[in-house]
């Protein structure tokens, strides 16, 4: 897959407010896409983000999913939150998302630094989230390192097949996949979720281009008749069932 050519695609093809029809989608960009924070929580954000940039120590990794292109099996903290794909922007997005839309049950899979954790974590107090990561080394790093006054956010050290095999029937407000990248493993995530995503249950999923094999699966879920609305931001994708609208596809500027 080349992802320059992918990238040129989706600017050629993403739209702004102007021409969107869906009230929802419509809200989306006003109220989530182009929010901006402030004060303590940015102030939250920075410290941590700062100690993870000077952070020197290793972690051995354990791989259980697709893995990343430019790091070893040894990670220097500092190098794994340069990927990191929740800082910046699309960490501003996972806060504004909670911020607006209220989530109470936040389900994320892919802890790593615990980043998009902690912009979940501080858009809503109230929102109990479970943050999975299948490596122990790095959950008992992030474990150790994380804000401590957040009480909100469980870590939970698991696989996600053993996360999603379990019982529950909870629905989900929010589940953000940022883990595994493999499209079939994807698919069968969401599989198993299905009986806890609701209509008003908002799906992100990280990294819908990092493969052939993830941009076909994201382009399965588009035309998956389940999924009544569908947003391209290029990085992420978002997946909403909202039976009471027309199935739309939208590629939004971002």
């Amino acid at each position: 897959m080349n992802l320059v050519n992918e990238f040129i695609k989706y600017k050629w093809q993403a739209k702004g407010r102007h021409g969107i029809h869906s009230p929802f989608v419509y809200d989306f960009i006003e109220n989530v896409l182009q929010t901006t924070f402030e004060g303590q929580e940015l102030n939250v954000i920075s410290s941590y983000t700062h100690f993870l940039k000077k952070c020197h120590d290793e972690i051995e990794f354990q791989e259980l999913g697709a893995g990343s292109k430019l790091l070893s099996n040894k990670r220097r903290v500092s190098s794994m939150y340069s990927l990191s794909s929740s800082r910046g922007k699309f960490g501003k997005l996972l806060y504004a998302l909670v911020s607006h839309y209220s989530p109470k049950q936040i389900v994320e899979f892919g802890s790593s630094l615990g980043v998009g954790t902690l912009h979940l974590a501080l858009s809503n107090p109230l929102a109990k989230i479970q943050s999975i990561e299948g490596c122990s080394n790095t959950h008992a790093f992030t474990v150790k390192s994380f804000p401590k006054k957040l009480s909100n956010v469980e870590f939970i050290n698991s696989t996600f097949e053993e996360f999603c095999q379990q019982k529950s029937e909870s629905p989900i407000d929010l589940l953000f996949i940022d883990g595994h990248h493999d499209g079939k493993y994807l698919l069968t995530y969401l599989d198993q979720l299905n009986p806890r995503i609701t209509e008003n249950t908002i799906v992100v999923l990280d990294d819908i281009r990092w493969s052939s094999s993830m941009l076909e699966t994201w382009n399965k879920l588009v035309a998956d008749k389940k999924y009544h609305v569908s947003i391209d931001l290029f990085r992420m994708g978002i997946l909403l069932k909202k039976p009471d609208q027309v199935k739309q596809h939208f590629i939004l500027r971002y």
